[in-house]
């Protein structure tokens, strides 16, 4: 059985990369984060990278490219149970603590918080915040091609490509991370500009078309001790759609566009 390092070179070369160093540079142009002598000790099979590393890998190169690394990695982890990487039977339904874990992993595994440049590029305009979702929230990379129909959000490729949020190589768009966290309010500009996402959000299933399957709006009175559970209730449920997706992303064929806003306050009477 070829040792992990020896995967991850032969993937190296059949993607047409002859040297370490154009591998590393090609994936640090789409997210990888660790210095080059640690990339060369992962392929030497001197040091044996961490699972945030392997996860900025695989998304980083061909999706089948990545599954082979990921399936990979987790055979030489887990030498004793490597007929659980053999299968390819349809993922099971999530419990409480896989949904726990896979939130966890998440923030381990290849999040990187955007920076404030980024946030006030985003704020620019409507169009980048747009593309901006439709790219991360892509399965794949992107052809400019496909943005044929929306001929305003091409524009705006070139601001995102500009503070290293998307890469464009050859009409190919991909994002620089597999997953962006934004960052705390600090700046009253930032305060603005998420005032602003919150307005884009609601339009953006609109402007592409989404089919609705529920609206509702209530004002009623409720006692002060049911506010809690409620807010308690819409976390645990925003949190199960957060962790919905399968980790075979052929299976993530929907996009979801839900959108939940509660006030409180007093009125006479």
């Amino acid at each position: 059985m070829e040792s992990f390092s020896q995967v991850l070179v032969r993937i190296r070369l059949t993607n047409g990369f002859k040297t370490s160093k154009s591998f590393f540079n090609y994936l640090i142009t789409r997210g990888l984060e660790c210095n080059y002598q640690y990339y060369v000790k992962i392929e030497k099979g001197g040091s044996f990278p961490s699972s945030q590393v392997i996860n900025q890998i695989a998304k980083a190169v061909k999706k089948e490219d990545g599954e082979e690394i990921i399936l990979s990695y987790c055979s030489h982890q887990f030498e004793s149970f490597n007929y659980l990487f053999s299968s390819g039977e349809h993922p099971a339904p999530y419990n409480d603590q896989m949904i726990e874990d896979k939130k966890i992993a998440a923030v381990e595994q290849g999040q990187k918080e955007l920076t404030p440049k980024q946030v006030a590029m985003l704020r620019k305009k409507k169009e980048n915040y747009f593309l901006f979702l439709i790219v991360t929230l892509s399965r794949r990379s992107i052809e400019v091609e496909e943005f044929i129909k929306y001929p305003q959000l091409k524009t705006s490729i070139k601001n995102l490509v500009e503070v290293g949020i998307i890469t464009l190589d050859k009409k190919i768009i991909t994002a620089r991370s597999p997953e962006f966290r934004f960052p705390k309010t600090k700046t009253s500009e930032m305060a603005e500009a998420y005032e602003h996402f919150d307005e884009w959000d609601v339009e953006f299933s609109n402007q592409f078309g989404f089919k609705k399957y529920l609206n509702k709006m209530m004002i009623r009175r409720i006692s002060p001790r049911y506010f809690n559970v409620m807010l308690k209730q819409i976390e645990a449920f925003t949190d199960f759609v957060r962790c919905s997706d399968e980790s075979d992303q052929k299976y993530n064929k929907d996009v979801l566009h839900l959108h939940i806003r509660i006030s409180k306050g007093e009125l006479p009477g």
